[in-house]
């Protein structure tokens, strides 16, 4: 009974270890199976076409061998974490097939066995198509942003003609009058009748204040082209920073109608440090504050919540809070727009919050908002926390 017994028990093994063997040779997906120092073992069917060679060639190879050069870090990064963590971990490499081909693969790694020599079981799945696909659609987003920005160029060349046309206007026609009231007043000069000093006096008030007005026009212009410069640009220096720092500073630029329109105060719930140009990141939070000073209904003294802390992912978070008049569904989504503005003309270029929205996507962070009307808006500003930085010690 017993020999009976054993050879059922042994027939038992045999019939598991060949259910193991089929669905290890035969699964839909690539299989292979490495020893702790990269050396592949065995290759299954459908891993075969991975590596475009004959699986028995394949044993005794290192795996690296037939991963993309460029891809080697990685790999070695993923393998030497699987082996020590007793984990499975995933990578997206390139493979290197015998004919010098590449096909773009996931590979996942996975510890079976943790004896003497330990074994590593690597699942690889092609995923050729889908990057394929993926460098499509990435092909078609870039014509859609090129399509995207022309139509924007658009909507800013109207604009900027617009904001500048006014102020132009203005600075020509107070300039023509200067100069037709200077020509009036040297003919007089040059004429031989006795002068009225307290007329020509007049006369030249006059003309120091048309030259004036055209002096303040062209101001004004500047003002457009310095803002539309910060647009299109923002500045490329970074430095390491506290955002609490960042929002004092700001506020020390903030106009008197701020302070005098709403109450401010900051909650800092400890976000992180950024990497940031902090004379932009203070143009940030005083547009921010600006804007919801100018929110406040008429007569009411507005409260304004500045709240620092840490966002999604350890980025910094800084959200300025109002309880103004909130902002329209309708037009929600114009706000950061070039020379969008709900305020009456002359308030306001309709600059401050895409320059702010310009200057937070330059730093690689986001600026959002959430309003309701009649209750009041919160933007968020989300910046990626500066690195770790090194210590060492001597």
């Amino acid at each position: 009974m017993q020999n009976e017994e054993l050879r059922r028990v042994l027939g038992d093994l045999e019939k598991a270890n060949q259910r193991y063997v089929n669905l290890y040779e035969f699964a839909p997906v690539g299989y292979a199976t490495v020893s702790g120092d990269g050396t592949i073992t065995e290759v299954n069917l459908s891993g075969e076409p991975m590596f475009g060679v004959d699986r028995r060639l394949l044993r005794g190879t290192k795996f690296a061998a037939h991963v993309d050069p460029d891809d080697g870090d990685r790999w070695h990064l993923a393998f030497q974490k699987a082996l020590t963590d007793k984990e499975k971990q995933s990578v997206a490499i390139r493979m290197r097939r015998a004919d010098g081909t590449t096909t773009h693969s996931w590979i996942e790694i996975m510890p079976v066995s943790e004896e003497a020599e330990p074994l590593l079981r690597v699942t690889l799945a092609d995923i050729t198509e889908y990057k394929r696909v993926e460098g499509d659609l990435r092909a078609l987003q870039a014509q859609l942003a090129v399509s995207s920005r022309l139509a924007a160029l658009g909507t800013l060349v109207t604009g900027v003609a617009h904001e500048i046309n006014n102020p132009l206007a203005a600075a020509l026609s107070d300039i023509e009058l200067a100069m037709n009231a200077v020509q009036e007043v040297r003919g007089r000069l040059q004429g031989a009748g006795p002068l009225n000093r307290e007329l020509e006096a007049r006369s030249l008030d006059e003309v120091v204040e048309e030259l004036q007005e055209a002096e303040d026009a062209g101001r004004r212009i500047g003002h457009i082209v310095k803002d539309l410069k910060t647009f299109g640009r923002p500045d490329q220096t970074r430095v390491r920073s506290r955002l609490i720092d960042i929002v004092n500073l700001g506020m020390r630029w903030l106009p008197v109608s701020v302070t005098r329109e709403a109450t401010v105060t900051v909650e800092n719930g400890g976000a992180p440090d950024v990497a940031v140009s902090p004379g932009q990141i203070e143009q940030v939070v005083a547009n921010l504050l600006t804007n919801a000073a100018k929110a406040t209904p008429k007569g009411k003294k507005g409260e304004i919540v500045i709240r620092l802390g840490t966002g999604p992912s350890g980025m910094a978070r800084l959200d300025v809070i109002d309880q103004g008049t909130g902002i329209a569904p309708t037009v929600l989504n114009r706000i950061f727009d070039p020379f969008f503005t709900t305020r009456p003309a002359g308030e306001g270029t309709g600059l401050g919050l895409p320059i702010s929205h310009a200057i937070v996507t330059a730093h690689g962070g986001t600026l959002t908002v959430a309003s309701e009307v009649g209750k009041g808006s919160k933007f968020r500003v989300e910046l990626p926390a500066a690195p770790v930085e090194d210590v060492s010690t001597g």
